[in-house]
């Protein structure tokens, strides 16, 4: 008990050292990021509930009352996200908001910058799905949060590990010791695990609508169309992940950045060889002309569709290999529903 009680507090205090000494600088930083987190949600649920909107309209079903409780919830979480904003931007943040304040500090003392392998290799997965600066942002504030809920975990285990030996609770105690430190990990590790995730689904997205865009790009630069007006039509013909990326293309296009950059830029957010490609193409085509690109776009139909083929029976083959196992367990279930009852008619 003793030996837990100095280990809480030896940590405690290293969670109040760096939690203290941090500075205004690194305090106002981490409720930029959490404001950017906020705003982020805030766009993702208004769309949402837009588009929730548009499809009652059209489908004409504005009296479904499941879609009206799904639209409540969206409204919901749209309006706590904008009073969360709201208090970050008066310097208002929650008890979880200055959390990973200490692991902003101890990145401080460590020197872990932009340069460090941890920060490169996270940011490059952010970087994906938010802009430059945000990405950096975000990366700071998941290595912090993770840090910071880690430290304060440890601290409430062994806290809690002595005094449930203290009060002679036993097993109970361990268990209770054990359930805050899982839970207080899973905080700091899940804005890391939505990260894979939202990468995975961005891939994925990516991946399967790729092949129809650049078939539309295709069939409009045969037709004589010049290549940005091919993709200004693609990008606008279409929802998903590609198509909203394409038209970030064009709305930074219309920022005066140069197109070189932002096709640069594409290629960075989607991170597919057959984006990559594309994008590839057009910078060159900036220079070279319309001639070659034809004949590109359409070796890039052709081999985007066969991949689209080789994913399609690639995940047949995945799905059938997760039917296997309930199959046989039905399998072996039937057998023990037929050989049980005969079995039990012999008299050994």
């Amino acid at each position: 008990m003793i030996l837990c009680m100095i280990l809480a507090s030896v940590l405690f205090a290293l969670f109040a050292a760096l939690f203290l000494t941090a500075g205004e600088d690194t305090a106002r930083a981490l409720l930029t990021c959490c404001g950017e987190i906020q705003m982020e949600a805030i766009r993702e649920n208004r769309t949402r509930l837009t588009l929730l909107a548009e499809e009652m309209k059209r489908t004409n079903t504005l009296a479904d009352k499941k879609k009206i409780r799904q639209g409540r919830s969206l409204k919901r979480k749209l309006d706590e996200a904008q009073k969360a904003l709201e208090r970050l931007e008066k310097g208002k943040g929650s008890v979880l908001d200055w959390i990973p304040l200490a692991g902003y500090r101890l990145m401080q003392l460590l020197g872990w910058d932009s340069t460090n392998d941890i920060v490169k290799r996270l940011y490059r997965q952010c970087v994906q799905f938010k802009e430059k600066k945000e990405a950096m942002n975000y990366t700071y504030y998941l290595i912090g949060s993770l840090i910071g809920y880690v430290c304060l975990g440890l601290m409430l285990f062994f806290a809690a590990l002595g005094l449930s030996f203290g009060l002679s609770m036993g097993n109970r105690g361990i268990v209770m010791a054990v359930s805050v430190l899982v839970a207080l990990l899973l905080f700091g590790y899940l804005p890391y695990d939505r990260v894979n995730t939202t990468i995975a689904r961005r891939q994925e997205e990516i991946e399967r609508q790729f092949p129809q865009a650049v078939s539309k790009m295709t069939l409009l630069t045969v037709a004589g169309m010049e290549v940005n007006q091919a993709w200004k039509l693609t990008s606008k013909s279409g929802t998903g992940t590609l198509y909203e990326e394409m038209n970030r293309v064009l709305i930074e296009f219309d920022n005066n950045v140069s197109p070189a950059e932002a096709y640069a830029k594409f290629i960075a957010r989607c991170s597919n060889p057959y984006t990559t490609k594309l994008a590839t193409a057009l910078i060159q085509n900036l220079s070279k002309g319309n001639s070659e690109i034809v004949s590109l776009f359409r070796q890039l139909n052709d081999e985007s569709w066969l991949e689209h083929k080789h994913n399609a029976r690639r995940m047949g083959e995945k799905i059938q290999s997760k039917l296997m196992v309930p199959t046989i367990l039905m399998f072996i279930g039937i057998i023990v529903l037929v050989i049980v009852p005969v079995m039990s008619g012999f008299n050994f």
